[in-house]
């Protein structure tokens, strides 16, 4: 199973709380915590997410270090608190606890689920959040102790709930600098990976665009191009920066656009 991405948010041990602040992009303290509560491990969100609270889903990092306030971490899911949450004025949303170990983490190796735990660690992971929801006003519930891969489909879910807010276009030479067409295979292999990714694409195929260019001083050069677009949530740098240098080897080009543009759908 891939590994993701988590934001620490608050330390293990901190007796402060902390959220991250989209407008700033910083670390902003939220609460100080009761005399004696602190956080047990790291605790953090998954970017690109959306839980049942309409932040991020929330993810317990257990491990034998305390991070630091936007540490970013690669980890591996291990399970999940299926949780319902009861607000102060009654109403009740779900808000689900993923747990998660770093993907360096040595004491936690071998641990893949959550029955690869300590009762004791379970156990005290759930008092924790449990006496922290009771001290804001509110009821913490586990209504399923979820395993690492209905975990995980919690995740994908939430990315695809996620609302579309950008579009991104793909434009790819059809030929060759010899004139001869691409293996089809590529183009299928791609179009696997992003629709696997991004739930669907849209593809411009049977009326190819055609780029046009000057290089240096020498006649304007062109080529068609098949234009293949996918819409998402957020921007993921690291994976668009991946994704060109692969393009540009295997169609041996000099560059290749990819182009991001906002989206407003009504």
């Amino acid at each position: 199973m891939e590994s993701v991405t988590v934001i620490v948010e608050t330390p293990k041990g901190s007796g402060q709380k902390y959220d991250y602040d989209p407008q700033t992009g910083k670390m902003k303290l939220k609460k100080v915590m009761p005399l004696g509560l602190v956080f047990p491990f790291d605790f953090g969100f998954i970017p690109g997410t959306v839980g049942g609270d309409s932040d991020p889903l929330d993810v317990l990092i257990v491990s034998e270090v305390s991070a630091f306030s936007g540490c970013v971490m690669d980890c591996r899911i291990i399970g999940a608190f299926k949780v319902v949450q009861q607000e102060c004025n009654g109403e009740h949303m779900r808000n689900d606890r993923l747990i998660a170990v770093p993907e360096v983490s040595q004491r936690y190796a071998n641990v893949t689920s959550l029955r690869d735990l300590s009762k004791t660690i379970v156990e005290q992971a759930i008092a924790f959040f449990t006496s922290y929801n009771q001290q804001a006003g509110k009821k913490f519930s586990v209504l399923e102790k979820l395993s690492a891969a209905k975990a995980f489909q919690l995740i994908e879910k939430s990315r695809l709930d996620l609302p579309m807010k950008r579009l991104v276009e793909i434009f790819l030479p059809l030929r060759n600098a010899r004139g001869e067409v691409f293996p089809e295979k590529i183009y299928a292999e791609l179009r696997k990976e992003l629709t696997t990714k991004f739930g669907g694409l849209t593809e411009y195929s049977r009326n190819p665009v055609k780029g046009f260019w000057k290089p240096g001083k020498g006649n304007i050069e062109h080529d068609e191009l098949l234009v293949i677009e996918v819409m998402c949530a957020e921007i993921d740098p690291e994976f668009w920066d991946k994704l060109k240098l692969r393009l540009l080897k295997i169609f041996k080009q000099d560059s290749i656009v990819i182009r991001c543009s906002q989206i407003e759908l009504r």
